[in-house]
């Protein structure tokens, strides 16, 4: 029997939900475990920013369940959200001044690159690309290391607490992303088989979009505290593993062949975003209200293209 539609909406919505919630719960472990470890505070601010497990949660259930265009929507989807629609509120709620190295936007062009190599060279992104592409990112997180102190400055340490939160943080956030990524992909069977809808839409739009809207939540505060340096490392960090690990890595598990529109629409918006974004970071000393509208305007647009290609 085919189950109604309302449960697979509820099935994606829950997963999630429950992908993130878990995200949250393992990252404040991780953060607690290497301060526990007394790691750098840019270690710490760089995993807490950079490293998205929910996107790699979700990626990886949809690339074993075989649905590639939702395991790429994780990362093209979800860097074009957080470089237009997340960023753009945050510069609504606060504008932000540029105080970041010139390293960082740098490396954000470096991964789009990498990205497109990998992706355009014949659609398909194997599993020697994406080792290539994992490699890579362990090479530019640790040339920002090296090269851009900034992000060692004003990242707040969690303290360690017991060793006994600390490892149920991990235990139960790890065991949320995997029950929740379960969710996600049993919901998107279910409305790409009772509604019709595209799964490149699934991927891109509503994966995508979901995914994005806590990165709107976790930069609001340090911008509206003075701290837009933090606001800065989280756009720069995400768009590096994004583009690089988390795509190497859902490469490993299975290699992912594109569909035709996302190679048309999808990838060359996702350039022209991190393009404009990084140029942004290279030339402006800050960026207001009037690039938060603009950015806006980007993401309703790329919504309304999505809404175009949404049923298969």
């Amino acid at each position: 029997m085919t189950p109604p539609i309302w449960l697979g909406g509820l099935a994606l919505v829950a997963g999630l939900a429950l992908v993130v919630w878990g995200a949250e719960r393992f990252t404040d472990g991780a953060i607690r475990l290497a301060a526990r470890l007394s790691l750098s505070p840019f270690f710490v601010g760089a995993v807490a920013s950079g490293f998205e497990p929910e996107n790699l949660a979700s990626g990886a259930a949809a690339a074993l369940g075989g649905l590639p265009q939702i395991a790429l929507g994780t990362v093209i989807g979800s860097t074009i959200f957080l470089l237009t629609g997340a960023l753009g509120l945050v510069l609504l709620v606060a504008p932000m001044d540029v105080r970041i190295p010139r390293e960082g936007p740098v490396a954000m062009v470096l991964s789009l690159a990498l990205f497109a190599i990998a992706l355009w060279n014949d659609g398909t992104v194997s599993r020697r690309e994406g080792l290539l592409l994992v490699v890579a990112a362990l090479g530019l997180m640790f040339w920002l290391y090296r090269r851009s102190p900034v992000f060692q400055a004003g990242v707040e340490q969690a303290r360690a607490g017991s060793g006994l939160k600390m490892t149920t943080l991990l235990v139960v956030g790890a065991a949320a992303m995997v029950v929740g990524a379960d969710l996600l992909v049993h919901g998107a069977r279910t409305l790409l088989s009772v509604a019709g809808l595209s799964e490149t839409f699934l991927g891109m739009a509503v994966v995508g979009l979901g995914e994005s809207l806590e990165e709107a939540a976790r930069m609001i505060a340090p911008a509206r505290r003075g701290h837009p340096e933090l606001a800065w490392g989280n756009i720069v960090g995400t768009t590096v593993v994004l583009l690089t690990f988390n795509l190497g890595v859902l490469a490993m598990i299975r290699p992912l062949t594109a569909d035709p529109l996302v190679l048309r629409l999808h990838a060359p918006y996702l350039v022209a975003c991190t393009l404009l974004v990084g140029g942004g970071l290279l030339v402006l000393p800050r960026l207001g209200r009037k690039a938060g509208v603009f950015l806006l305007a980007l993401c309703a647009a790329y919504l309304g293209l999505n809404l175009r290609h949404m049923w298969q």
